[in-house]
């Protein structure tokens, strides 16, 4: 199941908006995808609909820095290079990566991480 569909949200435009993140945000090795994507649903779950609602926000802002503790816990970096070990927007390096099982290793991560952003969410609702 994907986040999407855990939050009960249909809406096509959400892929769409993830796209750029892979590869820590258009492959440039900086804050990984998967914990882009997951800062994202919890905006989806808990976040504001008006814009002065700042108590509402400083509950998402508290919800998002606990769950990168735990991403940063679990993989030992939030950046995709350092996660990767490989700078994704350099050919040469991109070949690499995916020669070593990089794209599997990459979706096992997302699969982790959306399967700890569920269970996190559980324990808040």
């Amino acid at each position: 199941m994907s986040l999407k569909d855990y939050l009960g949200y249909e809406d096509s435009l959400l892929p769409k908006l993830a796209t750029g993140f892979g590869g820590g945000i258009g492959r440039r090795g900086s804050i990984c995808g998967a914990l882009s994507g997951s800062v994202m649903a919890l905006g989806m779950k808990f976040g504001r609909t008006d814009p002065n609602d700042k108590e509402t926000a400083a509950r998402l802002y508290e919800k998002c820095r606990q769950f990168w503790d735990r991403f940063e816990k679990e993989f030992g970096n939030v950046h995709c290079l350092q996660i990767t070990g490989f700078l994704l927007e350099n050919p040469e390096e991109l070949k690499k990566f995916l020669e070593a099982g990089g794209k599997a290793k990459c979706g096992e991560l997302v699969e982790k991480t959306a399967r700890m952003l569920c269970n996190f969410i559980e324990g808040i609702s």
